[in-house]
């Protein structure tokens, strides 16, 4: 079938501004990465730049100075993204099936009290006195079990939970099969995609989290690495701004540690992401509208 003019001007056009908005996209990210790699005095010259004429590895050097603290670092942050992830996960769907489900008691008082978490919190001293009565000072449980449950979470995947049919919840209670089965069997298979949402959410939650650290961390060891850059990061803005400071402060490559935590902290997101973009996409817009 021949094209119309209009349809293939039509099509051009989409493919134009695509271009600009996947470049709008890609440009900022590849600049952080270039200025990370160019050196100090060249930013300071001709400030940042697509192309730079002189490229350092100073940036990267001055953070893995220390290599073994970053490397317990980058466990430790590792450790909280999966353990919090698989944990976060099953109780936020756990929650939601059960206030999804319509034979449950006062579902509706659970959901609104749930709900309720997302409008008003009890302010941080509480928070604080709470999270230390139950030891999680200076432990690594205190680095994810706070962040456990997300509320929009909840009722993201309980829309997923929601459309399931009531004739396959029934089939599997006439053929024997009790609530967990159906749960784990049943129900978990057909919300994958809501689940790929709710699991991305939660990754990027943890990895990129350094306030509990910073609010509940005194022990080096247990530092995630967000909060150690943080650190690093502090360090050395001080350092640079300081007139007291050693006298070769001023070859500390402040930009390029900037852009140099950047790309240390995103690039095992921008490695997972690929493999479970489709199922974001396709969760976050039919858990929205569902239900």
């Amino acid at each position: 079938m021949q094209l119309s003019a209009s349809y293939k001007l039509f099509r051009l056009f989409n493919y134009f501004v695509l271009t600009l908005l996947s470049l709008a996209a890609f440009i900022p990210f590849y600049l952080v990465v270039t200025v990370s790699l160019t050196d100090e005095k060249s930013i300071s010259l001709n400030g940042y730049q697509l192309f730079p004429d002189k490229g350092s590895l100073e940036a990267y050097r001055t953070l893995f100075m220390n290599g073994s603290t970053f490397l317990q670092a980058y466990k430790i942050s590792i450790t909280i993204t999966l353990l919090g992830t698989l944990l976060s996960v099953l109780v936020t769907c756990l929650l939601a099936y059960a206030i999804s489900r319509k034979h449950l008691k006062y579902r509706n008082r659970i959901a609104l009290f749930v709900y309720f978490t997302m409008l008003f919190n009890g302010g941080i001293v509480p928070w604080y006195i709470i999270v230390s009565k139950l030891g999680l000072v200076d432990n690594i449980l205190a680095l994810f079990v706070p962040l456990l449950v997300n509320a929009w979470n909840v009722f993201l995947i309980r829309n997923y939970f929601r459309a399931i049919p009531d004739a396959i919840m029934e089939s599997a209670t006439i053929d024997g099969a009790g609530d967990l089965r159906t749960f784990f069997q049943i129900v978990i298979p057909l919300a994958l995609p809501g689940l790929a949402t709710i699991t991305l959410f939660y990754m990027l939650g943890y990895w990129n989290d350094w306030w509990n650290a910073l609010m509940l961390i005194n022990n080096k060891e247990l530092y995630p690495l967000q909060f150690l850059l943080r650190q690093i990061l502090s360090t050395v803005l001080y350092a640079t701004s300081s007139d007291s400071m050693v006298t070769n402060v001023g070859q500390l490559p402040a930009e390029g540690i900037k852009m140099a935590t950047c790309v240390l902290t995103v690039g095992p997101i921008i490695f997972v992401y690929p493999f479970i973009q489709k199922f974001f996409i396709k969760g976050l817009i039919l858990g929205s509208v569902k239900g």
